[in-house]
């Protein structure tokens, strides 16, 4: 595409996809990730499940952010500005997960069952949600990407994000926590189902999003993304984890198939941020009936 052609044609978003931009795509997967599992590990008070979703945020989703900034030791200035900035209250949010998730696990390793455990841990689950949140919300703001104007947007972060916390926690159960495993499966199931329902609602809605909206919505249906789409996010991500948790009580708690389940569905939460970032197309400046 020449420059000049982005004024008057649907043109694809780039920096946060292609080339370095992938790094943002591995943030806002481990960040969905890393708030679902502390959600998920409050449910079933798994103090494992808590550090690892602690440390997925600090190490991999911060990580991943700092490696994409062009001036990284900058970007505490993105503090100074929350009134008018997504971002700045998504650095502040995180800032927020790290320091209260630091201090609750200190006290429930050495004061647990105190009232300032509760305090804590209610602390930093509100601070998980709005972090696993907060990337819908950016996205949401870019007026000129309609693919993303959707108040849909940010809900299909967190639940998503919660169907990866449940497939962690699977695996921190299967290594031998004290964790429900039942419940885990039939929290899986549940989310499956509730997650099919986000993404067509949130296709749909897209779809009215004028003209490029619509087209984002054709190339993730039958466009060049669409085996993203349908292999990735529904085959792996919810036909399969699907059948294989339907059927969970003919398998029994066998090891294989759940951790068939855990695979699926973090290709599933991977595929789908792939194809919220590669389909987004910016509206032209300049309209055309060509």
């Amino acid at each position: 595409m020449q420059p000049y052609e982005w004024m008057a044609q649907d043109t694809p978003q780039k920096l946060w996809i292609d080339g370095k931009g992938v790094l943002v795509w591995f943030a806002e997967v481990f960040g969905a990730l890393g708030g679902g599992l502390y959600v998920v590990s409050l449910y079933f008070n798994s103090l494992e499940g808590m550090f690892i979703s602690w440390l997925v945020v600090v190490t991999l989703k911060c990580g991943f952010h700092f490696a994409h900034l062009g001036r990284p030791f900058r970007v505490w200035r993105l503090a100074l500005k929350p009134r008018t900035s997504w971002l700045a209250r998504g650095f502040i949010f995180l800032a927020l997960f790290i320091g209260f998730g630091a201090v609750q696990l200190a006290i429930s390793l050495w004061l647990p069952g105190t009232a300032w455990e509760v305090v804590f841990k209610v602390a930093t689950g509100i601070m998980a949600i709005l972090v696993a949140a907060y990337t819908g919300f950016v996205m949401n703001y870019v007026n000129g990407i309609p693919f993303w104007n959707s108040a849909v947007l940010p809900l299909l972060f967190v639940s998503f994000g919660v169907l990866g916390g449940l497939a962690v926690i699977t695996v921190i159960a299967v290594l031998g926590a004290h964790v429900d495993i039942r419940a885990v499966v039939a929290g899986i199931r549940l989310l499956l189902v509730v997650n099919a329902l986000l993404m067509v609602t949130y296709l749909w809605s897209a779809t009215y999003m004028g003209p490029t909206g619509k087209r984002s919505v054709e190339e993730l249906v039958r466009g060049y993304l669409a085996p993203v789409l349908w292999g990735g996010v529904v085959l792996c991500g919810i036909v399969i984890p699907f059948g294989i948790v339907s059927f969970y009580h003919f398998v029994g708690v066998a090891t294989v198939p759940l951790l068939i389940v855990v695979a699926c569905v973090m290709i599933g939460v991977f595929s789908l941020n792939y194809c919220l970032l590669k389909g987004a197309l910016y509206r032209p400046l300049i309209p055309t009936s060509t």
